[in-house]
């Protein structure tokens, strides 16, 4: 299903920064605000401008050298922001993620360490530097979440715990930041189709390069599993993704959290289920070892 981009209004050049923006989810978003628009700071570790959006949109598409784990960066493109925003922000979305899979036995620490630097510092560095913009604004912190931020499966350790960082830092922030008049969302999507799975894969493949016969032997119907599931599970379009990114932007009482996507909602069903009926099914779904 092609996606559809609105027409220019409702963003009435109100000023987004967005991290995670050069490709994916973000760079779709970034589109999305844009046409509606926005005036919006594309952070990306990387910048790579397109040129087609620099065409159409001039000025209101601004790119930032931005690396959401680096002190030094995020404190260079706040001072951009600033200065190009009179010190007002609408809305940060916090999209920067990164997606590893595997057995917590077979996981390289110091990728654990990377994931969760870009996943959950990385998004509490960012809402830290711009929380004095959005409360001079009455701003919007929105969150990308994911549906594994609130059902953990066999073989996603590393990155379920980050976004359920994701989900308890939303939790305590709205609280906080409420008397300020700060809303904050956090989406909940299940599989998008992005680069970020092509990238799991290929995690995948070199963490195997490296592991020892043993352990590869021990756990091969685990990482076939999520190899399918990255090459083979449909993905939730685009267009669902950006509705719902319109609610948490636009809605005079947007929800506490969306979750995006029909598979997602099914899954979610899942946690109102008891907690040995939920493990049986998701050890049914999800073989570990060649014994399951």
């Amino acid at each position: 299903m092609p996606m559809t981009i609105a027409t220019e209004e409702p963003g009435s050049m109100k000023p987004v920064l967005i991290t995670g923006a050069s490709s994916g989810i973000g760079a779709a978003c970034c589109e999305w605000l844009l046409a509606r628009g926005y005036q919006v700071f594309a952070g990306m570790r990387s910048p790579n401008e397109d040129a087609r959006l620099k065409q159409q949109y001039g000025e209101r598409y601004q790119l930032l050298a931005l690396d959401v784990t680096d002190a030094e960066s995020i404190e260079s493109a706040m001072n951009i922001v600033q200065s190009r925003t009179d010190g007002k922000l609408s809305a940060l979305i916090n999209n920067a993620g990164v997606a590893y899979s595997g057995a917590l036995e077979t996981l390289p620490m110091h990728q654990v360490r990377s994931l969760f630097d870009v996943n959950v510092l990385g998004t509490f560095a960012m809402t830290q530097a711009c929380i004095p913009l959005l409360r001079a604004s009455r701003g919007r912190v929105v969150m990308m979440g994911s549906i594994s931020g609130i059902l953990a499966a066999p073989g996603l350790s590393a990155y379920s715990s980050s976004k359920f960082a994701l989900e308890g830092l939303s939790d305590s922030l709205r609280n906080e930041l409420k008397p300020f008049g700060i809303r904050v969302t956090i989406l909940e999507p299940g599989k998008i189709e992005t680069p970020i799975w092509s990238k799991a894969l290929q995690q995948l493949t070199t963490k195997e390069e490296e592991m020892s016969s043993d352990g590869h032997s021990l756990y091969q119907p685990l990482d076939d599993f999520y190899r399918h599931y990255a090459a083979n599970e449909k993905a939730t379009p685009m267009s669902e993704l950006l509705a719902v990114l319109q609610k948490a932007l636009e809605a005079q009482h947007p929800k506490a959290r969306y979750t995006v996507g029909r598979a997602a909602r099914i899954r979610s069903l899942l946690m109102h289920l008891p907690t040995a009926l939920r493990d049986r099914l998701l050890q049914r779904a999800v073989p570990v070892t060649s014994d399951d």
